[in-house]
This record gives C-alpha cells, sequence and structure tokens, in this order.
C-alpha cells in the first residue's frame, strides 16, 4: 500500500511522539490537537493517521500541517483500521518515547511536560498516567486511577492509551498491532507493559477520555464486536513468546478467562438483539485450548458464587437468559408508563 507522508520534519529527534489514527473525526480535531499544541512542552511530534476518511478530516489535518511543522500527517488512501494507523506511526516515529492519542480525545493541559520530568527522573520505560473520563454531553467528568499491571493484584490490564512508552520496545519485542481488526489494544497493551523495565505511575489525570461518542466498543449487533477473541489469542502468544508468562501465569489466565471468554459471552447476549449462540459455543468451546480448566483458575475461584451462576447459566441457556432479560426489561416499561399515568391523573 502506497502512504503519502506530508511535512517531514528535518533536525534532532524529538522527545516524543504523539501518535493519532484518524477516521471521520472532523468534529473533534480542533480539541485533540489543539490539546496537544497547547502543551507547555514543545519537544515532541504530533503524527496523525487519515484512515481514509470521508469527511473533512484530511483538510482539517493539512491545515495544522501546514501552520505547525511538529504536525506530520500520513494520509491513507483505503480503510485499515486504528491498528495499522498506530503501526504507521509508529514506523514514522522519530522520538525516544511514543504516546497515543484517539482523535476524538485530547491530553489534559501540562501532560507532556509532567511524563518528561517522570521519566526523566526515573529512567522509566513506560510511564503510567491517571486518565479523566468525560461526557460533553452531559457536562460529567470522572477521574480514573490506572493500574500498573505488575504491581497489581490480580493483574488488571489498563488502554493502550493510559502509558508512555518507550519506542524500542515496539521495534525490539515486535510488539506491533493486529491490523483491520477492532480491540487492537487488547492484543498488545499487556504485554507492552509487562516487558518495560521500571514503570512507574502519575497518579494525576493527563488524559481526557470522551465516553459519550459513537463507537465500536458501545455499540450494538456489530459483529466486529468478536475481533476480541483473536485479540485475546494475540496476546496470550505474545506473552509466551516474551517469557512473560510463567511469572504470572494466574494473572494472565484470569484476564484472558474474562477477555476471551466472559466478555464475549455476555457481550454476544446482550449486545444483540438476536443471541450469537455459535460464538458462545466457540469460546465455552475452545477456551480448552488454551487453558486446561479455567474453572481451577485462583481468581476466577475468588469470585462470587453469584458472579460464577450467572457466567454459566449465560453459556449454558443463553436465549432462556435473554428472553428473561427482554420480559424484565418489557415489565420495568409497562410499570414505569403507569406510574406516570398515575401521576398524571392525580
Amino acid at each position: 500500500m502506497n502512504f503519502q507522508s506530508y511535512n517531514k520534519m528535518s533536525g534532532s529527534s524529538p522527545y516524543v511522539s504523539v501518535i493519532m489514527p484518524v477516521f471521520n473525526a472532523a468534529a473533534y480535531l480542533g480539541d485533540s490537537i489543539g490539546s496537544v499544541l497547547a502543551q507547555n512542552f514543545p519537544d515532541f511530534e504530533l503524527i496523525c493517521f487519515n484512515d481514509a476518511s470521508t469527511d473533512n478530516s484530511l483538510e482539517i489535518l493539512n491545515r495544522y500541517a501546514a501552520i505547525d511543522p511538529r504536525v506530520k500527517v500520513i494520509d491513507s488512501p483505503v480503510n485499515v483500521k486504528q491498528g495499522a494507523g498506530r503501526n504507521h506511526g509508529i514506523k514514522e516515529a522519530r522520538g525516544r518515547y511514543v504516546l497515543f492519542l484517539d482523535a476524538d480525545d485530547a491530553l489534559s493541559p501540562g501532560a507532556l511536560r509532567c511524563l518528561h520530568e517522570t521519566a526523566c527522573g526515573t529512567d522509566a520505560e513506560v510511564v503510567f498516567f491517571d486518565y479523566l473520563e468525560f461526557a460533553p454531553s452531559t457536562g460529567k467528568e470522572t477521574q480514573r486511577r490506572t493500574a500498573v499491571p505488575s504491581l497489581t493484584h490480580p493483574m488488571r490490564p489498563t488502554p493502550v492509551w493510559t502509558a508512555m512508552y518507550s519506542r524500542r520496545l515496539f521495534t525490539d519485542y515486535t510488539l506491533f498491532f493486529p491490523e483491520k481488526v477492532f480491540y487492537e489494544d487488547n492484543a498488545v497493551a499487556l504485554a507492552l507493559q509487562l516487558v518495560a523495565e521500571n514503570p512507574v505511575h502519575i497518579g494525576k489525570p493527563l488524559y481526557r477520555y470522551r465516553c459519550d461518542n459513537p463507537s465500536v466498543t458501545r455499540s450494538s449487533n456489530n459483529m466486529r464486536f468478536f475481533d476480541r477473541v483473536d485479540s485475546a489469542t494475540l496476546l496470550l502468544g505474545h506473552i509466551k513468546r516474551l517469557g512473560l508468562y510463567d511469572r504470572y501465569a494466574d494473572d494472565i489466565d484470569f484476564i484472558f478467562i474474562n477477555q476471551y471468554l466472559v466478555h464475549t459471552v455476555f457481550g454476544a447476549i446482550y449486545r444483540f438483539d438476536r443471541v450469537q449462540t455459535d460464538r458462545i459455543a466457540q469460546v465455552r468451546d475452545g477456551i480448552g485450548e488454551y487453558i486446561t480448566d479455567f474453572r481451577r483458575n485462583p481468581h476466577f475461584k475468588a469470585q462470587s458464587l453469584s458472579w460464577k451462576l450467572k457466567l454459566e447459566t449465560h453459556m449454558r441457556w443463553p436465549r432462556f437468559i435473554k428472553m428473561l432479560s427482554n420480559i424484565n426489561r418489557r415489565l420495568k416499561t409497562f410499570f414505569c408508563r403507569v406510574k406516570q399515568m398515575a401521576y398524571l391523573c392525580l
């Protein structure tokens, strides 16, 4: 595939490369790009990968690139999804560190300076930070703490955009994102975070995550939801290839159980109008290929009895569970209307 790069920068390498895939994000680019250019730490480059947008995203990107030499635009003639966009950004990057930014999100003021000072002071290969979950439609903002996977028990995975990474982690360990799929973060983020030396955490929200916009991860009746199954198996493969599995076996297995089995089973029921029974059967019967008996995992055993019963019933009788859910929803709607009518009659 031929990609056309604009505004290649010359001179010394920047300290950090901010990589931002873009697809039909024209409505958000003022906020996302603006948040980077407004940073009080100037030693960065912003690599924007236009993933065959059909709106005027490319026009906006080129406009920014024309006025600020730190902005680099890569234009793809075909849509290759966010994973490929990040990969091309990594290969174009010249910074010592890499930071990912989604096109509908933003960096907090002072984020890059804070990351630079922390990395310089600790020589960390990955610097984690908290984030602010915000919904412009309601004005609600909630700070979320990011866990450092290797320092938490049980281990909790964290989104790839909640950390700044040494660029060498991607190239030295061949940890690139799967392409043309969704849930690409799930396939590599944890491997990157575990293989890094001297991870540190900043207890400040340096990233603003928009949570009220349309997204595949929040959509219904979208078969790309099941890309998560392939991402889970890719992650497990990376962990074993890098020699990390034996050190964290119980934690890794429990993460795999959730990503491969639990989330898939519940999603196949509640995120589709018609239960995807074949997908439930796929993961229910297939998990044994990767974990001999997932029910013996100590973190799984530590879950509440009600949670384990919920999973078992959803795996065994998904259509019946869906029917009960629909009945419950209709009853709630009915009684809500009755209550409204009674109120109006008073």
